[in-house]
């Protein structure tokens, strides 16, 4: 009986501190979070806040360019064998004539491959597009390289990547 009394009452004291105000111990200020936060709110409320600063709902291709890859510029490799099964074969480019060269040359292999590109350096829309015009036939994105290059050891591109390995 006297245990179940010494539980009650530390109970007691501990649930004391949690009705506590936080205490703040710093604010550097800052941008708010908010904007990060608000379209994943499961509801829309009509008199919720409108914060002017907040993501867009449709981010366009363009919104995103340019796309830099400091780490990936156009150049020559050495083949890397690897075993990698299964994998989707994809291809690095940049907005560059060695580039453009490099798919229109290996145009029919990629389309056999139904590889996806991955151009790595581009600057402009048009620019983008006028790589996916000599080769419409396959998905073409724009994203950053650095992490892949870092990965797989390459520093140049163009490149293929196939579940046995890197080459040109």
């Amino acid at each position: 009986m006297q245990n179940k009394v010494k539980v009650l009452l530390f109970s007691l004291y501990v649930s004391h501190f949690s009705w506590a105000d936080l205490t703040v111990i710093a604010d550097f200020g800052g941008e708010s979070a908010v904007r990060f936060y608000e379209s994943l709110q499961p509801e829309h409320d009509e008199n919720a806040p409108n914060y002017p600063n907040s993501i867009s709902a449709s981010v366009s291709e363009a919104d995103i360019l340019p796309i830099v890859s400091h780490k990936l510029s156009p150049g020559t490799i050495k083949e890397k064998p690897f075993d990698l099964t299964g994998m989707q074969a994809i291809f690095l480019i940049g907005a560059d004539n060695t580039s453009a060269q490099w798919l229109q040359q290996n145009r029919e292999k990629l389309i056999t491959l139904n590889a996806t590109g991955l151009v790595v350096n581009v600057q402009t829309l048009s620019e983008l597009n006028q790589l996916r015009d000599i080769v419409p036939e396959l998905r073409i994105l724009p994203t950053p390289g650095d992490d892949l290059a870092e990965r797989i050891g390459i520093a140049h591109y163009p490149v293929l990547i196939t579940e046995s390995g890197v080459s040109q």
